[in-house]
Order: C-alpha cells, then structure tokens, then sequence
C-alpha cells in the first residue's frame, strides 16, 4: 500500500470515529456523510412549529444539519 493511500485511510478513519460514515468510495475520492440533526431538535421544531408548517420545518432541519465532505485520494 502506497503511503498517499495509508495516509488517506488514516484521515477517513479520524473522520469515522467522529461519527461520519462513507457513503461512496471510489478509486479517486471518498464521500463522507454526518447528520448533526437530533431527536430533540426535530421533536422541539414539531412542537413549536409543526402545526402551521404541516412538518415542513422538519424537513428543512433535517437537510439544514446533513453534511458531506469529499477526501481526494
């Protein structure tokens, strides 16, 4: 194994033990997803806001607080 490839897989490991997981890998890149959204934040937009947004607001909180990030190889 070449030391630019152990070095990525090192980095991508850091990012896994940070709650990320590999959603694709590829010979060029690896794409990491995290959702930082949490149950209390969903169930908090509900209460306040769920009843004249019909749920609307959760959604947007749920994509607001997805991120991805791509490590070249």
């Amino acid at each position: 194994m070449s030391e630019e490839r152990s070095e990525v897989l090192r980095e991508v490991k850091m990012y896994q033990s940070n709650d990320w997981d590999i959603k694709e890998e590829t010979p060029e890149y690896f794409l990491l997803t995290r959702s930082e959204a949490t149950m209390t934040g969903h169930v908090l937009i509900l209460l306040f806001t769920g009843w004249f947004t019909l749920g609307l607001a959760n959604v947007i909180y749920y994509f607001a607080k997805k991120k991805t990030k791509k490590i070249v190889k």
